[in-house]
């Protein structure tokens, strides 16, 4: 059966191309990112000796993981929520500047950087509008859903739907392409991070407002980072895409607890995503959400969940990242990795820090978990 990404009989690349600098790998709010886990990844393949073309960001998230490893590898990245799906796109699927060449806005400069900013400064100074954002997720829901939600102010509400919609109304249009559509609403994500008036996650809004909500919200520029490969991006359940991609490496990140991603980022997914969705509570969450939530998240499930995943994954390297207070125990793990006919199996343990909704918490330690395997038999890729 015909593979969309083939794993490649190619000299690696690995020894030779670097890795991106993390001061060009913006950092996004979200539990578990990887972010300051990079360099340790790096350091184990390196060690490990783990070679190849292709690169399987299983779980993506906010997508650091690929745009640190796109220069050395072709990445092929998945999540089964929208809004990361727009993250990868911009932040790994584009190699070159965006043209924007069928905008057609005033005076816009030949230079190609400095054309971005420019579209980036004009949807910056649109008015606002009073829209799906500014209608549930800011003061303004009182008196539309007779809860008061205070995730962002009246007026960043306001300028968030104006911006979302002229991205909209220029793609529908073909005045921007994929990548172009991709690369504004994940400047506008970006964005939003910078105003929200929460503690940690969408999951709750802060009682008194805090003082980064009072900021007007300003999309920026995000730097283009060029690659020798091209990159591909999905959007689906993953037990679904294992049966068209194999790789040389897969890194899997999946969630480690009972919290549902979909409902603590649902406001990020209904601005990527713009669907005007049903919303009920008192934090306005997505009605209809199943198809969104990970079975990852389920003590039940979880366990036959990880041995199908790696039972049916066509690598043959395979690095999976965990948390010491995760559903599954370390040696749950390295025996689920066994019995999927993975073999040189090891598990390193790093030093990490607790995640906190709450900044005023004190933080204590524990540890991340990287677990390192090799499939041996590799009949199936």
């Amino acid at each position: 059966m015909p593979n969309e990404l083939m794993m490649a009989n190619k000299t690696s690349f690995t020894e030779t191309l670097e890795v991106v600098p993390l001061k060009e790998i913006p950092q996004f709010r979200i539990i578990g990112s990887k972010y300051n886990l990079l360099p340790e990844i790096y350091k184990t393949l390196k060690k490990e000796q783990i070679k190849g073309y292709s690169f399987f960001d299983v779980f993506s998230g906010s997508a650091v993981v690929g745009r640190f490893f796109k220069r050395m590898f072709s990445i092929i990245s998945n999540d089964n929520l929208y809004f990361s799906y727009v993250l990868q796109r911009a932040l790994i699927v584009i190699n070159e500047y965006p043209s924007f060449s069928n905008l057609n806005l005033n005076n816009l400069s030949r230079d190609p950087k400095r054309r971005i900013y420019q579209v980036l400064e004009y949807l910056n100074n649109l008015k606002g509008f009073e829209g799906f954002i500014y209608k549930h997720y800011t003061p303004a829901s009182k008196d539309i859903d007779g809860v008061t939600r205070k995730y962002f102010s009246i007026e960043n509400g306001k300028k968030i739907d104006a911006i979302r919609i002229k991205i909209e109304e220029w793609f529908k249009n073909s005045y921007i392409s994929d990548d172009e559509y991709f690369y504004l609403i994940a400047s506008l994500l970006f964005a939003v991070q910078k105003v929200a008036n929460i503690s940690g996650t969408y999951g709750a809004f802060n009682k008194f407002w805090d003082p980064r909500s009072y900021k007007t919200i300003t999309l920026k520029y995000i730097e283009i980072i060029p690659s020798k490969f091209n990159h591909k991006a999905y959007n689906e359940d993953i037990f679904n895409l294992l049966k068209k991609i194999s790789c040389d490496v897969a890194y899997i990140d999946p969630p480690y607890n009972s919290r549902q991603y979909i409902d603590n980022y649902h406001i990020l997914e209904t601005i990527a995503k713009y669907d005007n969705p049903k919303i009920k509570g008192k934090t306005g969450i997505r009605e209809h959400r199943d198809n969104e939530k990970s079975v990852f998240c389920n003590k039940e499930d979880v366990q036959d969940a990880f041995l199908k995943l790696l039972t049916e994954l066509k690598a043959k390297y395979v690095l999976i990242s965990y948390n010491s207070e995760g559903l599954l125990s370390k040696n749950q793990i390295i025996q689920t990795l066994k019995e999927s006919e993975f073999e040189k199996v090891k598990c390193y343990e790093i030093p990490y820090r607790r995640f906190k909704s709450n900044k005023n918490s004190k933080k204590s330690k524990l540890s991340e978990y990287l677990f390192v395997g090799v499939k041996m038999k590799n009949d199936k890729v």
